[in-house]
């Protein structure tokens, strides 16, 4: 069983947040009594800490961040943190002080399994729907224990990648018309193509080449005097998250070839390149 939790960013969460965190404890006050109870060792529960409405995305929707089930696309943003935490105490009260303001005498104790933190993007193209919802309910109910019942584990919670494989059947056309032009509206991110150049330059500067970061290829190496100097630059602080131009430094960036690249990408809730690499490093040893 996977739990959640949602905190807010409210003063006293602020406080009180931290210390459950470190302690590996947490409690809820006597009229979230029965959203505790079930809570069993060897069950996950995820906290989600403190969402906000990305700027990026204009006035945020009425009554944010408490929004109605029907428009759980509306419940998105950006949270702080998310802690996974495999229970080792089941439920069980206890009077003792805790929390500066302690009233939360429903508890339970675990230990942290994974944690993410600083910006991450969140809403049900990044998540599982039933754990964006889950999120919702905790969210609107003031920080309830809330059951995730189709989610059982804990790969399941982002969501699945859209490959477009799911579903191909015999019926499916063998031709259709593409080439007609469309013209669309849209928000894009404005992109300086100077801090590129001068990260590849930095990068042949001190290496001699222009190596995918994850599986060393080196175009040049490959295709000779067609791939020199092809590669391409990864943001590894999303460009998403800015709400106005920032400074890109050359830290910021990575060197990936496209098919890295792509991988990095293809979850909703972006792998880091050092995740990549061990991805990749582990199914070609």
């Amino acid at each position: 069983m996977i739990w959640v939790v949602y905190v807010s960013d409210k003063p006293h969460s602020r406080i009180n947040f931290p210390i459950g965190m470190d302690g590996g404890i947490w409690g809820v006050h006597d009229s979230k009594k029965l959203s505790v109870q079930d809570v069993k060792n060897g069950d996950l529960v995820a906290f989600v800490y403190a969402i906000s409405w990305l700027k990026a995305e204009g006035a945020p929707p009425r009554g944010f961040s408490r929004v109605s089930a029907e428009k759980l696309e509306d419940f998105r943003g950006i949270v702080q943190k998310i802690v996974i935490g495999r229970v080792s105490q089941s439920y069980y009260y206890s009077e003792e002080s805790v929390w500066p303001d302690d009233v939360y005498p429903h508890r339970f104790r675990f230990e942290i399994v994974k944690k993410e933190q600083g910006g991450i993007l969140f809403g049900m193209e990044f998540y599982n729907k039933a754990f964006v919802e889950a999120v919702r309910y905790s969210a609107c109910t003031q920080g309830s224990v809330t059951k995730t019942p189709e989610i059982s584990k804990m790969e399941q919670i982002p969501a699945a990648a859209d490959d477009g494989i799911d579903g191909f059947d015999v019926q499916e056309p063998k031709s259709v018309y593409e080439g007609k032009p469309i013209f669309r509206l849209h928000r894009s991110r404005e992109r300086n193509s100077q801090i590129v150049k001068a990260k590849k330059a930095s990068v042949l500067e001190q290496t001699g080449k222009l190596a995918c970061e994850v599986c060393e290829i080196d175009f040049l190496e490959v295709y000779g005097e067609l791939g020199k100097h092809f590669a391409e630059c990864h943001h590894n602080k999303p460009l998403s998250l800015r709400s106005a131009n920032q400074q890109t430094t050359l830290d910021e960036l990575s060197i990936l070839c496209a098919n890295c690249h792509r991988m990095i990408h293809r979850r909703k809730n972006w792998l880091t390149v050092c995740e990549l690499k061990g991805l990749y490093d582990e199914h070609n040893n």
